[in-house]
């Protein structure tokens, strides 16, 4: 019997590229997210595909605990079981102690936080049912780190990362890992970073020079890590922090050039 995921924040970027790869292996796949719109046409592409309902969509908020509710109970209604869960779902946010304001923690922890303790609380007494269940958080080189102007967004990967570990240990039958991404190319990333003032494609350089590999990741090179993970190759492997960075976090220059740039003020590169 086939395997299946649900994935949240599954229309872009990481998460979508993880729905694909793991349809690719032969999972069943639930595509979580906020715009029915991209999700359908996730939803679609797969299909088209890997062959008719191996994807399905539930247009839901990872902040609304009935949405993930739902979500998971439609994964057990149409395929009959729950093996693995993917968090994925997230909202970007720049600025130090003195920009944000009280909301902008509401959201930003309501978002990133909770909404993944809240994905795991609807899916884990299904994943106990599971052969061999698995959860991958999605946290972030940035929650590894202090980066300037992005203190909450860091605070909420942080949290994730500790989040991971503990689930962990509440639950041994499940493999609990999460995955710690440097810069990852999607829409909503560009979107965010063209925060800083810059456009996409400078900000894409800057970050690309504080990596070894001089360059950002590709979506499914991170949906890799977390397929690996999620499978039987990773059988040993729970509790962990997967840094998946392009060497940004060994050459300790993670951000550095951004910085340096934004510091002089320039408005080109």
């Amino acid at each position: 019997m086939k395997r299946t995921a649900f994935i949240t924040g599954a229309n872009d970027g990481i998460g979508k590229a993880t729905a694909k790869k793991l349809a690719s292996q032969g999972y069943n796949v639930v595509i979580f997210a906020r715009r029915e719109e991209t999700c359908i046409k996730t939803a679609d592409e797969i299909n088209a595909e890997y062959g008719p309902d191996t994807a399905v969509y539930y247009a839901g908020d990872v902040t609304v605990p009935e949405d993930l509710k739902n979500g998971v109970e439609l994964a057990v209604s149409k395929f009959g079981k729950l093996d693995v869960l993917v968090c994925c779902a997230a909202v970007q946010g720049a600025g130090t102690v003195l920009d944000v304001e009280p909301a902008d923690y509401e959201l930003m922890f309501k978002t990133n936080v909770m909404g993944y303790g809240m994905a795991a609380k609807m899916a884990i007494p299904e994943l106990l049912k599971a052969e061999k269940p698995a959860i991958v958080n999605i946290a972030s080189l940035n929650g590894n780190i202090g980066v300037a102007g992005r203190t909450l967004y860091n605070c909420t990967k942080a949290a994730i990362i500790e989040m991971t570990q503990s689930m962990a240990c509440d639950f041994p039958a499940i493999r609990i890992n999460c995955v710690s991404p440097g810069f990852t190319a999607s829409e909503s990333m560009m979107w965010g970073l063209q925060h800083s003032g810059f456009d996409a494609e400078t900000c894409a350089k800057l970050i690309s020079a504080g990596t070894l590999m001089q360059r950002m990741a590709k979506p499914e090179e991170i949906a890799n890590v977390v397929a690996f993970l999620a499978s039987d190759e990773a059988s040993y492997v729970t509790g962990h922090n997967l840094i998946a960075d392009g060497g940004a976090l060994c050459y300790g220059h993670y951000d550095y050039e951004m910085e340096k740039f934004l510091a002089k003020g320039k408005r080109d590169y």
